[in-house]
């Protein structure tokens, strides 16, 4: 039987009854990271039996057959991840399939999962939602796939990183529009928060204080036709941003991805600016 069990995904104490005694009586625990799940059941004086395996995107290809073999032998497998619930932007998936193509019973402990918790506490609409997964790194990629929910009413769900945050936001405004938007950081942790405000607003609040430390996860409301239209966001604002710093080429070759618009017609607005500054 192959368990999927939760993990606190910050907090400790949100470790359940239910998963801890999983964990002890695994026969086998495939973890992401091995060094993660010892440290988390040493904090939780959790005394485990079974035998540590790392299972991860890396080495899926090679570790599954053996787990496979050890679950048709009648072994109990636990799958967890460093944190939250497995499978959720975490490996598990193949595993998971191959289990029921083979007729491998599978079961799982349920707990904590950071998108849900941070769509529970965002104020915006949870009736139906879309989990997205995180924001592609590129700027092409990312603003393929926050197009691609544009007209969406779900509210939609995104992991975002620091080093990124503010780059995603502004590439959700020039394509969402205005909308209301969370920013959830360090759920359940001790320096927890939840910042709620329209996108510009959490733009310049970025663009003040910096990078926020921690992990995140972006609650974006749906398209309900409140949101500003396309051609109303303000391109002048990404541009001088932008230009603040980088060069003319980067800046336009940037808002050019973020918007849509045609490079010629970006560089036509960027040396209105800085003809502007120069006049000035």
């Amino acid at each position: 039987m192959l368990v999927i069990i939760a993990t606190p995904i910050g907090n400790v104490e949100d470790m359940s009854v239910r998963a801890a005694n999983a964990l002890r009586d695994a026969n086998i625990i495939a973890c992401e990271d091995t060094r993660t799940t010892k440290k988390l059941l040493r904090l939780l004086d959790i005394e485990v039996h079974g035998k540590f395996v790392a299972y991860h995107d890396h080495n899926g290809a090679s570790v599954r057959p053996f787990l496979l073999s050890e679950l048709q032998q009648g072994k109990v497998v636990s799958l967890v991840s460093d944190a939250g619930t497995p499978l959720i932007s975490d490996p598990g998936f193949k595993l998971v399939e191959a289990c029921h193509e083979k007729n491998i019973r599978v079961t799982a402990m349920p707990g904590p999962t950071a998108p849900i918790m941070a769509l529970t506490v965002s104020g915006l609409p949870t009736d139906k939602f879309t989990f997205n997964g995180f924001v592609p790194a590129t700027l092409a990629a990312s603003r393929k796939s926050i197009l691609q929910t544009s007209n969406s009413q779900l509210t939609q769900i995104w992991f975002s990183t620091a080093s990124k945050l503010l780059t995603h936001l502004k590439t959700m405004l020039s394509i969402y529009g205005n909308r209301r938007a969370v920013v959830a950081r360090e759920l359940t942790k001790l320096y927890e928060e939840i910042r709620s405000a329209p996108l510009e607003e959490l733009i310049s609040h970025y663009e003040k204080s910096g990078p926020p430390k921690g992990e995140i996860v972006l609650v974006i409301a749906g398209e309900l036709g409140e949101a500003l239209p396309k051609d109303s966001i303000q391109i002048d604002v990404l541009l001088k941003e932008a230009l603040q710093r980088l060069s003319l080429r980067d800046a336009v070759n940037e808002v050019s991805i973020l918007t849509g618009m045609q490079k010629k017609q970006v560089y036509g607005l960027a040396l209105t600016i800085i003809n502007s500054k120069t006049q000035n």
